[in-house]
């Protein structure tokens, strides 16, 4: 490998690594240095034959998506569909989901024509979490069940995990719970021998998805004392933030806020903004609606402030959506049912956040709560009911047994 092929080495490899959101020391592993990978990444070190299979290992991709071959040696005929994976890339880097998605399916389309399976399965990977980012929730699950039965998934574990962890992520996005928990279940299964980082991922996805379909805490309970074991491994602070957060998430949901806040509060302190401020800002939303929940209340205004005016410039319609709902519960918590009836009442009639493919079990519920509080039993109780319906679809049965018989009680009492 010259010096020419490793700049450009170096420039695919930094790529990978980012899109999966891993550090240089993380990818380094006990095996080598982050400052190791950098020099690789810059290209002043060219990677040998050793290194090559080191790194697709951990990476969990073939080394032709690099232009080599597994004995570091430049392909003869690399694909054509380098070049629109790096303009995917680049619209990526820049948040243009659309524009990602469009040079991503070339790409795909490219590699097929081909028959490059690497390119086509690093194209469809970064496919899908281009429609995960910019919402499309069902089609990023579809294609990442594509990537889990890949030819390329079934030689690499890492990307088979990935891969899994992905759809389950995906699907509990598009309120397919059932789904989510069983894919959930498969990604931990292949990221048993796998680096930390991505048995985490997929351990939070696993219980994240049992949470929100009413798992006990007792059922999940062996998968959150793996993951709290596997913590101490990540050498990210931004990876132990997001195992802080899933934590704290799933304690508040079990009823059990003195565990689940010092969780979020960890994750606010380990998070790094600058990685992915779409991130953060989610976070910020997502633990002050976990603290209304919780009956605390205390910083929220301020944290659904800043939420509020980060995501109206970089969140999608979910985001949104979710963000109208935690502000309609601080309201309700506040003594400001009508506040939060008008906020309900807005997201549902707006063209794209009351979309058919954005969730709205919450939402009636949450209108249908402000509805009683203000009296108006009629309109709580058809709320309840649409809510319950809503919340069976999306696999939620715990919360949708609730919204019935809540809807059966302000019956009783009209």
């Amino acid at each position: 490998m010259d010096a020419s092929n490793a700049v450009q080495f170096g420039v695919l490899l930094r790529q990978a690594r980012k899109r999966k959101g891993w550090s240089q020391a993380e990818l380094a592993g006990d095996k080598y240095t982050g400052s190791y990978i950098s020099h690789l990444e810059s290209g002043r070190r060219s990677a040998t034959p050793e290194v090559i299979e080191f790194l697709c290992r951990q990476l969990g991709i073939p080394p032709e998506e690099w232009g080599v071959t597994s004995s570091g040696q430049v392909s003869d005929q690399p694909s054509s569909a380098m070049e629109d994976l790096l303009l995917a890339e680049r619209a990526w880097s820049e948040r243009d989901w659309a524009g990602a998605i469009k040079y991503a399916t070339r790409a795909v389309e490219i590699a097929e024509r081909t028959h490059d399976q690497g390119r086509h399965w690093e194209a469809l990977y970064v496919l899908a979490q281009a429609n995960f980012a910019s919402g499309n929730f069902p089609e990023a699950a579809e294609l990442a069940e594509q990537l889990a039965e890949h030819e390329t998934g079934g030689r690499l574990p890492v990307a088979r995990a990935q891969a899994l962890s992905l759809a389950s992520f995906a699907h509990r996005s598009a309120d397919r719970l059932g789904w989510a928990v069983a894919f959930a279940a498969r990604a931990v299964e292949a990221a048993s021998a796998a680096p930390p980082v991505v048995l985490s991922d997929a351990l939070m996805a696993l219980v994240s998805a049992m949470t929100e379909a009413g798992h006990s805490l007792i059922e999940s309970r062996p998968y959150l004392d793996r993951l709290e074991a596997v913590e101490p491994e990540l050498s990210s602070d931004h990876a132990k933030g997001m195992v802080e957060w899933t934590l704290g998430a799933v304690a508040i949901a079990a009823g059990e806020p003195d565990t689940g806040v010092p969780h979020f509060e960890k994750a606010l302190a380990l998070l790094d903004s600058r990685r992915d401020v779409r991130l953060w800002l989610r976070l910020q939303r997502t633990f002050a609606e976990a603290k209304v929940d919780a009956g605390f209340l205390d910083g929220v205004p301020q944290m659904l402030q800043n939420a509020s005016v980060g995501l109206s410039l970089v969140g999608n319609k979910h985001d949104l959506a979710e963000l109208r709902q935690a502000e309609a519960k601080l309201a309700l918590a506040t003594g400001e049912p009508q506040r939060a009836a008008e906020l309900m009442e807005e997201v549902l009639a707006d063209p794209a956040l009351g979309a058919p493919d954005v969730s709205h079990g919450s939402t009636r519920l949450v209108l249908a709560n402000a509805y009683a509080a203000l009296n108006k039993v009629g309109l709580a109780r058809e709320q309840y009911a649409q809510a319950a319906i809503a919340l069976e679809n999306e696999g939620r049965l715990r919360s949708a047994l609730r919204a019935w018989r809540q809807a059966s009680e302000l019956k009783e009492s009209s």
